[in-house]
């Protein structure tokens, strides 16, 4: 039986339903060739004699109480079988709306912008009589050119540019668009500021922002220090006694100083500087003086990274944020909130911070701005650093051991915008070093060269997905090596594979992010060992597990590895920050393997990512 052309959405809901017992997709599909477009009138009035002619009389009425219990579902399945739209969006939107869904949805169907392609939603109105200069469509316009900037990172567009967009989706000129601002602005559906506009999502999180931000500049920063008692002298006799930071630069100890002196504050600098070193004096510091620090970090590896270096507990920004909003933990004016790799903190993620901390609780904010901006949306750290007003360390003086592996120096050279000489790859020189090959040789040089690093501690890291040498097509390769091997294979992976978990579960605390390696199976589960500790991994959520043997540049920040390995292939989103961000994720060997006028040419073109349009400011 072919597909049906019609009805795929009642087919799918009747057959996929717990509540329809016993109606699969065959007995489905059977209603609708048999009914047709009644079928939905059928079930509505309960004709379980007509139903009953196509499928068995139990079945129906299982299937027409089933129907009258789900009204508010079925109502939305129908409407959006009727306009082609997908029926995970009916799920979706009695969650906003409950059982008034398709009332809210007739009312103004670009309400599900958020949820559906504008295409869709512009044939829905059209179809429901909307007027192509409707108020309501001119304002999803401007909303759907707003989310599809946010969709590039940008919380924050241009008038000119806005105009433009609006009037490529309404069909219209210039005066249309503006009229569209204008209804949009009245409706608080965009926020004018600095001479553009925000989706007031994203205006109301940059404000909130920079007003707890005002705050602790206003409020934070006197001749007393987080404590009331404690002064500016006691500090330095402390960094004069402390034999734990008699090793300290004067650079490391201002950073001590400035971070004892302020309630928000950021410390900055490249790789080999010393953030971690000085991190781990500051957490000292504030520990004597009687603060609790939270170190926290985007990824689980980062967080166990800094954990080791500082001799403290660290965690997953999500798993702080996940026990504050469960009251597992509550923070206090004395709390000392650390957010290292702080320049992978996206918009979203920094609001969440600040609202759930107390006003006063101190903040510090570790990164280095030459690196990747966030996944998400927005730009925090590399904006805030611009602001002379906001207390400020900058690292400068290199002190990881450049002389023997040269990677800081190389690093420096590249966040300038200047190519370094690298020499040819050799197995036990420690440094940068690259490798001259084809695209279509690269699978083959990584797998030499991970061999003759002869270490369990390599990663790969690419710039992006697909491709001949592409994270996917590289997974593939070694994956398809390690089962040739004899390594035991199921669902895609194999004993002794490398992994990542792709999402965050607060339950077994894995996060988005955590490396893992596979060592067996046992039944359908898979079994991964992630930071020493083994995970039984389901049949029903293998899916949420990624072959790491090459991971993006991504992923990989906020990680070290003692090798690192990247491969060099012209892709749109090569630039100066990913080949930065690469380097500075190995402490011993940088391996770079491809076209060397890649590398030079997208070192010298600069950093198209940070170039993010927002709407952050510390507005006095």
């Amino acid at each position: 039986m072919k597909d049906l052309p019609d009805g795929q959405h009642i087919v799918d809901f009747l057959s996929s339903r717990a509540e329809f017992v016993g109606i699969g997709k065959v007995a489905a599909k059977r209603l609708w060739k048999h009914f047709g477009d009644s079928l939905h009138a059928l079930l509505d009035a309960g004709e379980v004699e007509r139903l009953s002619e196509v499928i068995d009389y139990h079945q129906a009425l299982i299937a027409v109480e089933a129907w009258t219990n789900q009204r508010a579902l079925t109502e939305c399945i129908v409407f959006f079988d009727r306009h082609g739209i997908d029926r995970r969006i009916a799920r979706k939107a009695l969650s906003f709306w409950g059982a008034q869904a398709v009332l809210m949805i007739r009312d103004n169907p670009f309400r599900l912008l958020s949820v559906c392609p504008w295409r869709r939603i512009d044939a829905m109105a059209s179809t429901l009589g909307l007027h192509p200069q409707d108020p309501r469509r001119l304002v999803g316009a401007v909303e759907e050119a707003l989310y599809n900037r946010l969709d590039q990172k940008h919380t924050w567009c241009s008038r000119d540019n806005l105009v433009r967009a609006v009037g490529r989706l309404l069909g219209g000129g210039r005066h249309l668009a503006e009229t569209a601002i204008e209804f949009a602005v009245r409706d608080d559906a965009a926020i004018p500021i600095d001479g553009g506009y925000q989706p007031a999502g994203a205006a109301y999180m940059e404000r909130f922002v920079e007003d707890r931000i005002r705050t602790h500049l206003t409020d934070g920063s006197t001749s007393d220090l987080f404590l009331d008692s404690i002064l500016a002298s006691d500090v330095e006799r402390y960094l004069s006694e402390s034999r734990n930071l008699a090793t300290l630069t004067e650079e490391q100890r201002e950073a001590v100083r400035m971070t004892l002196a302020n309630t928000f504050s950021l410390l900055v600098g490249g790789a080999g500087v010393g953030k971690t070193t000085t991190l781990r004096a500051i957490n000292e510091a504030a520990r004597s003086f009687g603060m609790t620090v939270h170190q926290l970090a985007i990824s689980g590896k980062a967080a166990h990274r800094i954990a080791e270096a500082t001799g403290q507990p660290a965690q997953t920004i999500a798993s702080w944020l996940h026990a504050v909003s469960n009251n597992t933990l509550k923070p206090g004016r004395h709390t000392f909130i650390v957010i290292d790799e702080a320049s992978m903190v996206d918009l979203p993620t920094m609001y969440r911070v600040l609202f759930h901390i107390p006003e006063k609780a101190p903040l510090l904010l570790v990164g280095d701005v030459g690196q990747l901006p966030p996944i998400g949306f927005g730009k925090v750290l590399h904006r805030l650093v611009e602001e002379e007003v906001v207390p400020k360390t900058e690292l400068t003086k290199v002190l990881r051991a450049a002389d023997v592996t040269g990677i800081p120096h190389f690093s420096r050279m590249v966040r300038a915008g200047s190519v370094p000489a690298l020499s040819a790859f050799e197995a036990g020189a420690p440094g940068a070093s690259f490798i001259d090959a084809n695209a279509d040789e690269i699978a083959s040089w990584l797998s030499r060269v991970r061999e003759d690093l002869g270490c369990d501690d390599v990663q790969i890291v690419a710039p992006a997905y697909s491709g001949p040498s592409g994270i996917d097509a590289i997974n593939r390769h070694f994956h398809l090596l390690n089962q040739s091997s004899g390594a035991e294979t199921r669902g895609g992976l194999a004993a002794g594979d490398p992994c990542l978990w792709t999402q965050n579960d607060h339950q077994r605390q894995l996060w988005n992010g955590s490396l893992g390696i596979v060592s067996g199976f046992s039944g359908d589960a898979v079994i991964v060992e992630f930071n020493g500790r083994s995970y039984r991994i389901e049949a029903s959520d293998i899916a949420k597990l990624e072959l790491a043997y090459c991971i993006s540049v991504h992923k990989a920040q906020g990680s070290q590895f003692k090798n690192v390995i990247v491969p060099v292939v012209p892709t749109r989103n090569l630039d100066r920050c990913m080949i930065y961000t690469a380097m500075t994720r190995a402490t011993e060997k940088i391996v770079f393997v491809g076209d060397i006028d890649v590398l030079r040419t997208a070192v010298r073109a600069g950093s198209p990512s940070l170039h993010r349009d927002v709407g952050l400011r510390l507005r006095w």
